[in-house]
C-alpha cells in the first residue's frame, strides 16, 4: 500500500506494484464494494484512454457522484490503473528529455503489459479467479490486446467509445509523433466543447470550469498502436 497521496473517498486504498520496466511502479486505486451481500465478489478494473487518470475518469464526481461510485453501489469492487506517465504512476525516463527524441512511449503493447501486471495483482489480493475491464477511448486498445491473450481472466469486457487503427490513404504521410506531449487545461476544455452544435451550450458548463478537469499543465505520454510485421 502506498501512502500520502489523497484520497477521493475515505473508503479509498491505495496500491504500488511493479511496472514493466525496471526500477518503475505502476498505481492503483481500489474502492471496495459498498453493499457486501453480493456474492461471489465481483472486481472490475477501469482502463483510461489518452488524457486523463483513473482520479480525472472512472472517479471523477459530477453532481457528487462518478461512474466508481455508480459501480460500487451495483456491487463491484472497483479498480482504477494510471499507465506509466499517467495520474500517480511513475514517469518514463524519457520524459525528462525532448519529446522528439524518442518515438512514442506508451504504445498499445508496452500498455497491455501494464494491463496484465496489474491484472495479476487484483486476482491475488482479492482471491478472484477474473475481472472484468471497462476501458475508454485508447484504452480500448491495451485493453483488447490483453483480453485476447488472456481470455481465462476476464468475465467482461466492455469497450467505451471504442478506436481502431485506421492507416494513411495513400496521398497521406504518416505523422511523427513525440514521446511525450503537454496538455493544457484550455486543451481539455477545448476538447470537452469541440463537437457541441452551433448555438448550443456546453452540457458540462458550471460543472466544469475552463481549467478542465486538472488545474495545471501536465505532461503526459504520446499513445499509440503498435505496428508489428505479420
Amino acid at each position: 500500500m502506498t501512502a500520502s497521496l489523497p484520497k477521493l473517498d475515505p473508503r479509498e486504498e491505495h496500491f504500488r506494484i511493479p511496472g514493466r520496466h525496471e526500477g518503475s511502479s505502476l498505481f492503483l486505486r481500489f474502492l471496495p464494494a459498498a453493499r457486501t451481500d453480493f456474492q461471489p465478489r465481483r472486481a472490475v478494473l477501469y482502463v483510461h484512454g489518452a488524457t486523463f487518470p483513473s482520479a480525472l475518469s472512472v472517479a471523477h464526481r459530477f453532481d457528487g457522484k462518478s461512474w466508481r461510485d455508480a459501480l460500487n453501489d451495483a456491487g463491484f469492487d472497483v479498480w482504477g490503473l494510471d499507465f506509466l506517465g499517467f495520474g500517480h504512476s511513475d514517469r518514463y525516463p524519457q520524459m525528462n528529455r525532448p519529446p522528439a527524441e524518442s518515438p512514442p512511449l506508451c504504445v498499445a503493447d508496452d500498455a497491455a503489459r501494464q494491463l496484465a501486471a496489474a491484472v495479476r495483482f487484483i486476482v491475488a489480493h482479492q482471491t478472484v479467479e477474473k475481472l472484468s475491464l471497462i476501458a475508454h477511448s485508447w484504452g480500448s486498445m491495451p485493453a483488447s490486446l490483453f483480453a485476447a491473450a488472456h481470455p481465462v481472466l476476464i468475465d467482461r469486457l466492455v469497450l467505451f467509445g471504442p478506436i481502431a487503427r485506421r492507416g494513411p490513404r495513400r496521398y497521406e504521410t504518416p505523422p511523427v509523433l513525440p514521446a511525450w506531449r503537454i496538455v493544457t487545461p484550455q486543451d481539455q476544455w477545448n476538447r470537452f466543447v469541440e463537437d457541441v452544435p452551433a448555438r448550443e451550450p456546453p452540457c458540462c458548463r458550471g460543472r466544469i470550469s475552463r481549467n478542465g478537469a486538472s488545474a495545471i499543465s501536465t505532461a503526459i505520454p504520446t499513445v499509440g498502436i503498435e505496428i508489428r510485421p505479420g
